[in-house]
């Protein structure tokens, strides 16, 4: 899937329509607090003292339309970093500043933490410094100088050094190593928005130097000297001892460094003006009008070929009912399936819809898809909301995943026992076989929340397709997990105790 179509899927699920509108009234009542609540931003402080005029402009919602994605076809956030969201005076060491910590896992909770730092406490070597129009609103007008606006030449450039020229860039290669740098990687970058930021960054941090790293051999060095912006394109041989001096260097993040995705996706017609952020839409489309309520459009039936004719399926909240069938058609396939027959038609597509291996109908993939981002993206509320209007607690993704095997991605205090009383299967089997016990052990999913699971009857013994089950797992990797911490052996304890 090319970024440019999960950047379409990103903006029309990452940030809910009720996230913005929660937080722009939160915001303009003065609220931060209630914005963070709403965009689901943990604050990790009580008092905001020394960072007053900071949370003041702070926009969660915006924050996350801006921050990098994991991309590659998923919609959910770049994982494990750390950002650094300052003003507009230049930053020392004592100078306090908002951090916000990324999730760790593309599949796990999409929760921001916020907490307050001072600067010189950070690894400035480690930390993405995220300029004030990519989260405060009282600056999102400014993307449009950055970018460029809708008539921007601000399109990739190609991977020649002339182009890094028309932006006022001095590029060169440095080649150490035994591989040259591929000079493509450079036409991922918008020459324009890095010479600004590196200069904002260099005047305002105190440093001169900073690195674009692609990978573990290849980075792009700038240099800010007065105005003028150098660029060193470096590929490092894995035994160079420059890479240490390297690694010393301040951060800029690639992915906050390429052409505007919300510009691509309104050039190439994937996304209409009136579907952007309200913030980002005045800054760069100003003389677009705020778009209308429009009724959500008729959606087209499910139609399945079965047994030489078309029929329809229908579809509420996770649930498809085959309208054309009786009940008793319904249970003599099912009893042909337990007898290990096949089944066709409608009924190949209710067993592919349940998790089962088969070929699914374009249409219900796109519903289960539908689905299961407005779950991830929606949080603990949503899906709760979405229990409450019926929604079928066994619903399962392309992956054979249930709720139950998504459950550390919600506060699960609040739909672990809700799943349970709904019926949901605890040892559910996804498409490998694993069961929400075995991913929470081999994944490192909070201790407390596996003890949970064992009390709600999650059973260790369960194998899965590879006939490894978490009891043979915990006997055979337990000795070598010491990383995990205290609280996971005791946990794992407690799970080989409750099975003996």
């Amino acid at each position: 899937m090319s970024d440019l179509a999960t950047w379409q899927r990103i903006r029309r699920y990452a940030v809910p329509e009720r996230m913005i509108a929660e937080c722009t009234a939160a915001r303009e009542r003065g609220d931060w607090r209630a914005a963070c609540a709403a965009a689901d931003v943990a604050v990790g402080f009580d008092s905001p003292a020394g960072v007053e005029d900071l949370v003041a402009g702070f926009a969660p919602d915006l924050l996350r339309w801006h921050l990098p994605r994991a991309l590659g076809g998923y919609t959910t956030l770049a994982t494990d970093a750390s950002y650094v969201l300052y003003g507009t005076s230049p930053v020392t060491a004592g100078t306090k500043v908002l951090v916000v910590h990324a999730p760790v896992s593309v599949l796990g909770s999409q929760q921001l933490r916020l907490e307050i730092a001072a600067y010189g406490s950070l690894n400035a070597t480690r930390v993405i410094r995220l300029a004030p129009h990519l989260w405060d609103a009282r600056r999102a007008g400014e993307l449009r100088a950055v970018v460029g606006g809708p008539t921007s030449p601000h399109t990739p450039l190609g991977s020649g050094v002339p182009a890094w020229a028309e932006a006022g860039v001095e590029a060169t290669v440095d080649d150490e190593g035994s591989t040259p740098f591929d000079l493509a990687r450079l036409a991922w970058l918008d020459p324009f928005l890095l010479a600004a930021e590196a200069r904002r960054v260099a005047a305002l941090f105190g440093s001169p130097s900073w690195a674009i790293w692609f990978d573990y051999n290849n980075l792009a060095k700038v240099d800010v000297e007065g105005g003028a912006v150098r660029l060193t394109a470096i590929s490092l041989d894995w035994r160079s001892r420059r890479r240490e001096d390297h690694n010393q260097l301040p951060q800029l993040s690639a992915a906050l460094l390429r052409p505007s995705a919300d510009l691509d996706l309104v050039r190439s017609g994937r996304t209409r003006v009136t579907e952007l952020h309200p913030l980002v839409r005045e800054a760069l489309f100003p003389a677009a009008a705020a778009p209308a309520a429009a009724p959500a459009p008729a959606e087209p039936p499910i139609r399945v070929r079965c047994r030489g004719v078309w029929h329809e399926i229908e579809h509420a909240h996770g649930r498809l009912v085959l309208r054309e069938h009786t009940a008793a058609e319904e249970q003599r396939e099912r009893a042909l399936l337990a007898f290990g027959g096949t089944v066709s038609g409608c009924f190949a597509a209710a067993q592919a819809w349940s998790g089962k291996p088969g070929r699914l109908p374009k249409r219900l993939r796109a519903i289960r898809e539908d689905l299961w981002q407005r779950i991830i993206h929606g949080g603990t509320r949503t899906v709760l909301e979405m229990l409450d209007a019926g929604l079928d607690p066994a619903l399962r993704n392309g992956r054979g995943h249930t709720l139950m095997h998504m459950v550390r991605s919600f506060d699960h205090t609040r739909l672990l026992p809700r799943l349970l009383a709904e019926g949901a299967d605890i040892n559910a089997r996804d498409r490998q076989g694993s069961t929400p016990l075995y991913l929470a052990v081999t994944q490192d999913w909070p201790a407390g929340l596996i003890r949970a699971m064992v009390d709600a009857g999650a059973d260790p013994r369960v194998p899965n397709q590879d006939d490894m089950s978490v009891l043979e797992y915990l006997d055979e990797m337990l000795e070598y997990m010491e990383h995990r911490g205290e609280d996971f052996h005791a946990v794992a304890t407690y799970i080989q105790e409750r099975a003996a």
